[in-house]
């Protein structure tokens, strides 16, 4: 059984979908990396039990703005890696939707950092 569980940013701009589909195609692509995916929406003060003593926490924002980050706090959870998708050229442009070469340089990104832990 993996050992991580990946959260990614609940925001409805660009950056934000951008995270959600990057890492749906990191999973589909490499099964078995992450135990859950969780998005930060879906956090909230009661979520202490979606993490288990153990398990690494990779935290994948798509802004300076670091909701995920913000979501966890209140929980006591610190991320073993944290990624910020604007850090990879990315650009927050309102509610545009994500290309296919956006979500494959960050679900690559992801991968590469992954592989760090």
């Amino acid at each position: 059984m993996a050992d991580k569980i990946l959260v990614t940013c609940s925001g409805i701009s660009i950056t934000g979908k951008l995270t959600e589909q990057a890492a749906k195609a990191f999973m589909q692509r490499n099964p078995g990396v992450f135990e859950g995916h969780i998005s930060a929406s879906g956090l909230s003060d009661g979520g202490v039990g979606l993490f288990p003593d153990g398990v690494s926490v990779v935290v994948f924002d798509g802004c300076s703005d670091c909701c995920s980050c913000k979501r966890l706090k209140p929980l006591g959870v610190e991320p073993a890696l944290h990624i910020t998708a604007t850090d990879f050229g990315i650009e927050k442009r309102g509610m545009d939707e994500p290309t296919f070469w956006e979500i494959d340089i960050l679900s690559s990104e992801l991968r590469k950092a992954v592989r760090r832990l």
